[in-house]
């Protein structure tokens, strides 16, 4: 099954690597790799796409608009919670998913027992990061990141508030990311070591044109839902001194 970064969760369920927890209050439960939290900032829509290969395109899997997504990037992930999911034509999630709706007797049920829309990315999981900044009224704060699951190219992209500038926020994710590749043990090149350093150390890139978004490659990303074994045994601040800071 392919990872879909944001699902309907409620309270009673497991804590897993590779979907998050939400308390009874449905607030996201922090896990011992998240460290320093820098958050929230806001999303007002998310979009969740597949590529087929057949016709080299992006095709959408789930989508929801209108709403309000509290986002947080720790030092592990960037981790997202949305306690009023039925906004906005609700979030169609899959192809088991239903279309939810504010009127709906299901959502009101969903409320009653408590589920919040929630997901996180874990760092180790994108490849890309892309942002889009706002040229003008009809504009968006675009932030897309890229994942690989089930041997398929995926993307998260959240429309942020107009007031959060989607390329600070891509530039912070790409730096915490370097920094916990550098605490967790996962196998990595000495070619993609160095792809690593030089990323760290070119500094913010400029935002694109009006029709495309700016983009950061980041090398050896696993694929989502994968790599429990290899996380660092605290979050990367608590064993700074081993680390190289995510510089050259």
């Amino acid at each position: 099954m392919f990872y879909n970064p944001l699902s309907i969760i409620e309270p009673s369920e497991p804590v897993s690597f590779a979907y998050p927890s939400i308390t009874e209050d449905l607030a996201l439960v922090w896990d011992g790799l998240d460290g320093h939290i820098n958050g929230p900032f806001y999303a007002t829509g998310a979009d969740v796409q597949i590529l087929d290969p057949s016709r080299n395109q992006f095709r959408q899997l789930a989508e929801i608009k209108d709403v309000r997504i509290e986002c947080y990037m720790t030092e592990a992930r960037l981790a997202m919670v949305c306690r009023k999911y039925d906004k906005g034509g609700g979030w169609a999630g899959g192809p088991s998913a239903l279309v939810l709706n504010a009127g709906s007797k299901i959502m009101a049920a969903n409320r009653r027992r408590g589920k919040a829309l929630a997901g996180h990315l874990r760092y180790p999981w994108v490849s890309k990061v892309l942002f889009h900044n706002r040229r003008g009224f009809f504009d968006s704060e675009i932030l897309r990141l890229i994942y690989q699951s089930e041997g398929a190219t995926m993307y998260l992209e959240l429309t942020l508030d107009s007031s959060f500038n989607s390329g600070a926020v891509a530039y912070e994710i790409v730096q915490r990311t370097l920094y916990y590749r550098q605490a967790d043990r996962a196998p990595i090149s000495d070619e993609d070591s160095q792809a690593m350093i030089a990323l760290a150390s070119q500094g913010p890139v400029l935002p694109a044109d009006k029709e495309s978004m700016a983009k950061y490659t980041i090398p050896a990303s696993s694929p989502a839902g994968s790599g429990a074994q290899f996380s660092p045994s605290a979050p990367p601040s608590a064993i700074a001194k081993q680390l190289k800071p995510p510089t050259a």
